[in-house]
C-alpha cells in the first residue's frame, strides 16, 4: 500500500514537472520578447532580420495561395474516399465524410504552416550575420557581462561565417528529414498517418534548436549533445517549439516574432547550460572572438 502510494506520488511530482517545464517553454517566447522591448540597443539588429522574413513570407504566402487548388487536392488524395451509393448509406456514411472534410481542411493548414516555417527557415538563413550578433549581445546582457570584440573587426566576421555555415548545416538537416518522411508518406501506403503527425512533431522539436542556435554554435555543442538536451528538457523544449509553430500560423506575428524566438532561444541555453562533461567544445567559447 504504501509503496503504491509512493509511486503515485512519484508520477504526481514527475507530470507536474512536465507542466512546469512545458509551461516555462511557452513562456520563453513571451520573455524574449519582453527582453527586447527592454533593450531598445538592440533593435537595429532586430529589424534586419523581421524585414527578410517580411520578404520571405510574402514570397511563400503568394507562391501557396497560387497553388492552393493543387495543394488541397493532393492533400485530400491522402484521404480515404468514401461514396455513398445508396441514399439510407448517409445515414453511417455522411458524419464520416464530414470529419474526412474537416481532416482536409486541417491538412491544407498544416501544409500552409509548413510553408511558412520553411519561408522563416530560409529568412533565418540570410539574416543569420545579424541574429548572430543578436542572440551575442542578448547573452552578454542577460549575464551582465561586457563582451570583447576584435578591434579589427575580425571577430565579427569570423561569428558571421561560422553562423551562416552553422544555419545551412541545420537547415539541410531539417529538410532531409522532412524529405525522408514525406517519400515513406507518398512510397507506402497508409504511411502517411503516421508520417504527417511526426512532421508536425520533429518540426516543434527542432525549432528550439534552431532559435538557440547560435548559443549553441558559440559553445561547439556537438550535434549529439544537443540531441541529449533536448531530451533532458523534452517538456519544455516541447512547450517552446509549439508556441514558435503555432506563431507561424498568426499573420503579422510570424514576422515580427524572429528575433524574438532567437531572443528566447538565447535565454533558455543561459539559463540551461547545456556543455556536458563528454561535449566537444570549441575554440570560439563565449566571449572569445577577440582571439579568433
Amino acid at each position: 500500500m504504501q509503496a503504491d502510494l509512493a509511486g503515485g506520488a512519484a508520477r504526481a511530482g514527475g507530470d507536474r514537472g512536465a507542466f512546469a517545464g512545458f509551461e516555462e517553454g511557452i513562456r520563453l517566447l513571451f520573455e524574449g520578447a519582453r527582453f527586447l522591448r527592454r533593450e531598445s540597443s538592440l533593435w537595429p539588429l532586430a529589424i534586419v532580420p523581421v524585414f527578410l522574413s517580411l520578404v520571405c513570407v510574402a514570397i511563400a504566402g503568394s507562391l501557396f495561395l497560387s497553388n492552393l487548388g493543387p495543394i488541397a487536392a493532393w492533400c485530400s488524395s491522402l484521404l480515404p474516399e468514401i461514396e455513398a451509393a445508396k441514399g439510407w448509406s448517409w445515414l453511417w456514411l455522411g458524419p464520416a465524410m464530414f470529419l474526412i472534410w474537416i481532416a482536409n481542411g486541417l491538412a491544407v493548414v498544416v501544409a500552409f504552416g509548413a510553408a511558412i516555417v520553411a519561408a522563416l527557415l530560409v529568412a533565418n538563413l540570410v539574416s543569420a550575420p545579424f541574429l548572430e550578433r543578436l542572440s551575442y549581445w542578448v547573452e552578454a546582457i542577460e549575464r551582465d557581462e561586457e563582451p570583447v570584440e576584435a578591434s579589427d573587426g575580425s571577430g565579427v566576421i569570423s561569428s558571421a561565417t561560422r553562423s551562416l555555415v552553422a544555419e545551412l548545416a541545420r537547415i539541410g538537416f531539417l529538410a532531409t528529414v522532412w524529405t525522408g518522411l514525406s517519400l515513406v508518406g507518398l512510397i507506402v501506403p497508409g504511411a502517411h498517418l503516421v508520417t504527417a503527425p511526426l512532421l508536425v512533431l520533429v518540426t516543434i522539436y527542432f525549432l528550439p534548436l534552431e532559435y538557440a542556435g547560435h548559443a549553441f554554435d558559440r559553445r561547439g555543442v556537438t550535434f549529439r549533445d544537443r540531441l541529449r538536451f533536448v531530451f533532458a528538457h523534452r517538456a519544455t523544449m516541447a512547450g517552446f517549439g509549439s508556441v514558435a509553430f503555432a506563431a507561424c500560423f498568426v499573420p503579422g506575428l510570424n514576422l515580427l516574432v524572429m528575433p524574438a524566438l532567437v531572443t528566447a532561444g538565447t535565454l533558455l541555453v543561459v539559463r540551461h547550460d547545456p556543455v556536458s562533461e563528454g561535449a566537444s567544445v570549441s575554440d570560439l567559447t563565449f566571449f572569445s572572438e577577440s582571439e579568433s
